[in-house]
């Protein structure tokens, strides 16, 4: 069943569901849908495969094969030497058969048995190129998973005849595998296509095909013993089962869009979505596809059905109904931390593996979003390799219906294959770590690594309450004006009771649907920035810490807001709340700049949108205190590179966008990227002398505070390039030693910088009083008390002060030392 996205004709069925009428409460409920009916990773038709050129472009035009003009009989008599050099059946015999490939189907034992005591069978279809001599070797390129029935990937199709997937056809052409001499295999996970077992949701089970499959292909007569896995989605999160467990041979894996984690599919920090439901009963419906029991005898062809042991392992799901009770019934356990979903936990389970990885990631993803991804490739020591940024459920070469490409960066087979032949064929042990990333702004940049900063900013949340009712109900404890309203805009849906009395007043509480603010769509407990000085870019996963009295559930969300005060949802993530009263969750990672001039905000507020099936407590939920953690990073050191924007991003923004502007609020925090620090024109300064102090890689027209022992002593302002200059005076009665000047930046960010102070000088002879442009003030009573600033000097570039020399200069920050504000941690072989 193909996912529904974002796009044209996939809207009014959204917005029939829905239960706001706003264009905002369409987009946060919209993710809903493509999983609350489809498989858990729902899966399209792959796309058409195009003839088999080394592009990545050209991957998704022409036709399948199984569309292809038919060959006929005297066309399958001239490949006659290549059928006799290599067994199987080729593209001449069957057109669901890769041109170039000759195919065979292969048997062989998973090393665990079935959760019913059955011993498990696995099924393969594997595809070699035509004409090899029978023992030579080749690399072998791997696929396991859920979507390789004979008879369809989702239901059903009804094929005229018989034959491999058509699933990954697109890699095998496009990337000219049978011509670079690779084998591509397809393994059916246990219960579905030609395997037998209970299907499991990438249990023990399932994990142990995975290690079976892969260590099966290494030892076969025509395999060198080096295999890579390759997939999307759920044969994508099959693939990082072998990063997991590193079976023997396993030298790469590529992983489209997988899920991170089989727990945060289902369940989001203890609240149920729809499809923990629906996703178990759509798999157990893959598992019960058929063979193709016709043969097809038509346009030359001469096809047999599927054999009988392949139609009998196929109807195992069906003779067996234990299987759908067992996963129906295991699959409603809420406790992360159950052995169920402990063992289901792949980021859990990375153990420092060093299996070389490369995957996309849609940080805009409809589909398998990025949970607990940072925590996968944190604890994952090997090569990674990323594509990531504003797109939904697709794979690397995929195209949208006018040839744009749904990633917006070509080269997706070139850089597969360059992965490829460099850890299969060339079995090298260098780590060359890159990830591409495209932001919310439509540019790509290369860099080494991802989501890891110099800087994490905290952000103080507002306190509050609001009504865990699923509606929305709000109360402010700092501002409960119209700024935060407590009814929600839709008058078409009072809520439970509806508006018995019809005075427009559904909850009895003195505020009528005409109230001032009240078309502000539910907000919550919110919390927002003052202007952005200059861009700031958040990445990573954000962590969220709440100190909340009652019991429920919340939902939190980022929003980037224009200086207009539209906004966009960035982020979100919901959770139960903790029975201790701290609440600890991540939201989605991320990568997304907030543009100078617009702000952040942060609301807090009950699930009443989208994607989860709640259960509200009825009662108030009162925040306390809470904190957002934000890895932030500016945007000046990145390195460009090739790409086009991403055509799903202006879906995106288009359908996350709030109809109505962000009510007026009070601004409560500072967010800022920048790595202030601060530097001295001497290491050591006579008491009664003038000491300079110059800051660098400051916002640009920020304030910034210079303290000495606890004290104020000068608040100069940067100026446009981010850097300061400011004098003081030592007083002549300061005791000796080491003392320390500290710089507080606009947001709270602390540079420190260490200065000796010795003895004043005594002159031997009277000096003639001059005029000084500081005047010194009287020295503090105690080494304890403070030095005021004697003049500030601001608004002084750096690199215009005067070098240190014999007599009272300014150590120079050079530009080199720009480097403190380096972003990126440069990932190194294990």
């Amino acid at each position: 069943m193909p996912a529904t996205r974002i796009a044209g004709g996939d809207v009014p069925a959204f917005k029939r569901v829905t239960r706001r009428a706003t264009g905002w409460g369409i987009a946060l409920a919209l993710a809903a849908l493509p999983l609350a009916a489809e498989p858990a990773f729902a899966e399209e038709a792959p796309p058409s495969p195009a003839a088999a050129v080394h592009t990545a472009d050209a991957s998704t035009a022409g036709t399948t094969a199984d569309a292809s003009t038919a060959r006929s009989t005297a066309d399958a008599e001239t490949d006659a030497d290549t059928a006799a050099a290599t067994p199987g059946v080729t593209h001449a015999q069957n057109p669901s058969v890769p041109d170039g490939a000759a195919w065979t189907e292969e048997y062989f034992p998973s090393s665990v048995p079935s959760n019913n005591g059955d011993p498990v069978e696995l099924h393969a279809d594997v595809l070699r190129p035509a004409g090899l001599a029978p023992g030579e070797k080749t690399p072998v390129i791997m696929s396991i998973g859920s979507y390789f029935s004979h008879s369809g990937m989702n239901d059903d199709t009804h094929p005229p005849h018989t034959g491999p997937s058509q699933r990954f056809t697109d890699l095998i052409d496009g990337a000219a595998l049978m011509a670079r001499g690779y084998t591509f295999v397809y393994v059916d996970l246990r219960g579905f296509g030609g395997s037998t077992g209970c299907i499991e949701w990438l249990g023990a089970g399932e994990q142990a095909d995975v290690v079976s499959a892969v260590e099966w292909a290494a030892r076969q007569p025509w395999s060198t013993g080096s295999v890579g896995l390759y997939g999307k989605s759920y044969d994508g999160s099959t693939g990082l089962v072998g990063v997991d467990l590193q079976p023997e041979g396993l030298k790469a894996v590529v992983a489209q869009e997988p899920a991170w984690s089989g727990y945060d599919y289902l369940i989001t920090n203890g609240v149920s979505r729809q499809n923990q439901v629906d996703t178990p009963l759509a798999y157990l419906g893959i598992a019960d596809l058929p063979g193709v029991d016709r043969a097809y005898h038509q346009d030359g062809y001469d096809i047999a059905p599927d054999t009988d042991r392949y139609m009998q392992n196929a109807a195992y799901e069906t003779t067996h109904p234990e299987c759908a009770q067992t996963l129906i019934a295991e699959t409603k356990e809420m406790d992360r931390q159950s052995d169920f979903w402990r063992i289901r936990d792949l980021p859990a389970n990375v153990n420092g593996s060093t299996v070389p990885l490369m995957f996309t990631q849609g940080l805009t993803e409809q589909n398998t979003k990025p949970e607990s991804m940072q925590l996968f490739l944190a604890d994952h020591a090997g090569e990674q390799r990323g594509w990531l940024g504003p797109w939904d459920h697709v794979r690397g070469n995929e195209v949208d219906p006018t040839g744009a490409l749904q990633m917006g960066r070509a080269g997706w087979f070139d850089e597969v294959m360059a992965f490829y032949d460099a850890h299969l064929k060339q079995n090298t042990t260098q780590v060359s770590s890159s990830f591409f990333v495209q932001d919310n702004l439509g540019a790509w940049r290369v860099q080494d690594a991802w989501g890891t900063t110099d800087k994490t900013a905290t952000v103080s949340l507002r306190p509050g309450s609001y009504l865990d009712t699923g509606r929305g109900t709000v109360t402010d404890d700092d501002d409960p004006g119209p700024a935060n309203p407590g009814l929600l805009p839709d008058d078409s849906d009072p809520g439970p009771g509806g508006d018995p009395d019809g005075d427009g007043d559904p909850d009895g509480d003195g505020r009528t649907a005409e109230a001032p603010g009240s078309q502000d769509p539910g907000l919550g407990i919110l919390t927002l920035s003052q202007p952005l000085r200059t861009d700031v870019r958040l990445t990573g996963t954000p962590a969220v810490e709440l100190h909340t009295q009652g019991a429920g559930n919340v939902a939190v969300q980022l929003l980037d807001v224009s200086p207009d005060l539209s906004a966009v949802a960035i982020n979100h993530s919901v959770a139960r709340l903790s029975d201790d009263g701290v609440t600890r969750f991540g939201l989605l990672g991320m990568d997304w700049t907030l543009q100078a001039g617009h702000h952040l905000a942060v609301t807090v507020d009950t699930i009443d949108w989208g994607y989860w099936v709640p259960e509200p407590s009825g009662t108030e939920v009162v925040v306390t205190a809470g904190t957002v953690d934000l890895a932030v990073e500016t945007t000046g050191a990145d390195v460009p590179a090739e790409g086009a924007r991403a055509p799903y991003l202006d879906q995106y923004l288009h359908y996350f966008t709030r109809d109505l502007p962000l009510p007026a609020t009070a601004e409560t925090f500072t967010l800022s990227a920048a790595l202030g620090r601060i530097r001295t024109d001497a290491t050591t300064v006579r008491a009664g002398d003038e000491l300079v102090i110059a800051g660098a890689g400051y916002d640009p027209g920020a304030p910034v505070t210079l303290t000495w022992q606890g004290e104020t002593v000068s608040t100069p302002t940067t100026d446009a390039d981010g850097t300061f200059g400011a004098t003081v005076r030592i007083p002549e009665t300061a005791p000796p030693g080491v003392t320390t000047f500290t710089a507080v930046a606009e947001d709270g960010g602390l540079s420190t910088v260490e200065v000796e102070i010795v003895g004043a000088a005594i002159p031997s002879t009277p000096i003639p009083s001059t005029p000084n442009p500081t005047t010194p003030i009287p020295a503090p009573a105690s080494p304890d008390a403070a030095v005021p600033a004697e003049l500030a000097r601001t608004g002084a570039p750096v690199d215009a002060i005067p070098a240190l020399s014999a007599g009272a200069g300014l150590v120079v920050l050079l530009g080199a030392s720009l480097l403190l504000l380096r972003r990126r941690t440069h990932r190194t072989s294990p």
